[in-house]
């Protein structure tokens, strides 16, 4: 018998995703609410949220003690790790900026503590400041900005990716020191 299941007190998660324009410069494509649905009667009181999915990334994790943190990414500016995927956090002081950069990758994070402005080639910023919100980096130049008085928190998920074309033309990794 299942108990009653109270409505679920949760909003969904923010979800921005960036792209390119037509003339290759990156900007957000996207900034959504991702709502919860019910998964069904076999699993009372789950909802899930779709985000985003992939093909298949055929890891051997499951066979092997090795402890994932010992590895060092080997691709793209030490982010990426080629042919499979990186999960790091990473922690900005208030005030600080990390510099504006590309990598050949799809990138999954999410704030989990303070306050991130997403800083685009475009120079257009956007406030990520609810723990919970999501973004999806898809191969674009960016920087994260720390704009609060505490230091701010957020996991990524790497996975390398062929670059992004735009045009034709293949966007490489990059740097960009004075952006």
């Amino acid at each position: 018998m299942t108990p009653d299941i109270p409505p679920d007190p949760l909003p969904g998660v923010r979800r921005v995703v960036t792209g390119h324009r037509n003339d290759g410069v990156a900007i957000v494509k996207s900034d959504d609410v991702i709502p919860s649905a019910e998964v069904g009667p076999a699993f009372p009181g789950v909802r899930v949220g779709p985000l985003w999915t992939t093909g298949p990334v055929p890891v051997d994790d499951n066979n092997d003690e090795t402890d994932g943190a010992t590895r060092k990414p080997n691709g793209d500016l030490g982010l990426v790790n080629t042919g499979g995927v990186h999960f790091q956090y990473t922690d900005l002081a208030p005030g600080a900026t990390a510099t504006m950069h590309r990598t050949s990758s799809l990138d999954h994070n999410i704030l989990i503590h303070g306050k991130l402005l997403l800083v685009m080639e475009d120079g257009s910023e956007t406030l990520i400041d609810k723990p919970g919100d999501i973004v999806t980096q898809r191969g674009t130049i960016h920087a994260w900005r720390n704009p609060g008085t505490e230091w701010a928190r957020w996991l990524t998920v790497l996975i390398d990716a062929k670059p992004a074309v735009v045009n034709g033309k293949a966007l490489e990794a990059a740097i960009i020191q004075d952006a």
